[in-house]
């Protein structure tokens, strides 16, 4: 029997090579929105005087917010109803707390190239700590009714569906409404971060 070594050692270099190769690609890092904001503790309550007048301040500088008090804000961002955007699978999970916002989406145009119409979606965290949370706004995608036009992830510059079914002219004002909305949802949560926890939210617990 006669063995061709030649061909088994080129075999075993190309499999080596493409091992090689592949242990060496960078993991695609994903894209997010995140920012890292602080938070002072609120003034406390002034007690007027016997006469009604306000005390003068005491010109203490306010502390840190405690880390207990950001998460439950945080908590009562997922749970506030809002008619711009729906939120779903809210929890909470050590100190941060989570959801998924959906927006419908319908293009500007009369009579669109593509049949894009659809909703965007995008998962929020929101991480507390003494002082500061960090919120996170990742996994912003595009769907579409129309399955076969679904774009997928912004971030991408091509969509998920192709460019011969959304043009990059579709496709980039598509990223960019997307984007808008994520803005939205960010001067949302901030705002609601300025209530305090003892404030009632509009919403079942969840």
């Amino acid at each position: 029997m006669n063995i061709n070594f030649t061909k088994i050692g080129l075999g075993l270099v190309f499999t080596l090579f493409t091992i090689n190769v592949n242990a060496q690609e960078p993991k695609k890092e994903e894209k997010k929105i995140q920012e890292v904001v602080q938070m002072d503790a609120d003034p406390k309550p002034v007690t007027p005087n016997p006469d009604g007048s306000v005390p003068a301040a005491d010109g203490a500088a306010p502390g840190p917010m405690k880390q207990q008090e950001i998460l439950k804000r945080a908590v009562n961002f997922v749970k506030i109803e809002t008619p711009k955007y729906t939120k779903a699978n809210g929890v909470t999970t050590g100190t941060k707390a989570e959801c998924l916002v959906t927006f419908i989406y319908k293009p500007k145009e009369l009579n669109p190239q593509s049949d894009v119409e659809g909703t965007f979606t995008m998962h929020i965290s929101i991480e507390a700590k003494e002082g500061k949370y960090r919120y996170t706004i990742s996994k912003i995608k595009h769907v579409s009714k129309n399955a076969e036009y679904s774009g997928g992830d912004v971030n991408n510059e091509v969509p998920e569906c192709g460019s011969m079914k959304l043009s990059p002219d579709m496709w980039k004002k598509i990223r960019s409404q997307a984007n808008k909305h994520a803005a939205v949802v960010v001067a949302d949560l901030k705002e609601a971060m300025k209530i305090s926890s003892d404030t009632p939210v509009n919403s079942e617990e969840w």
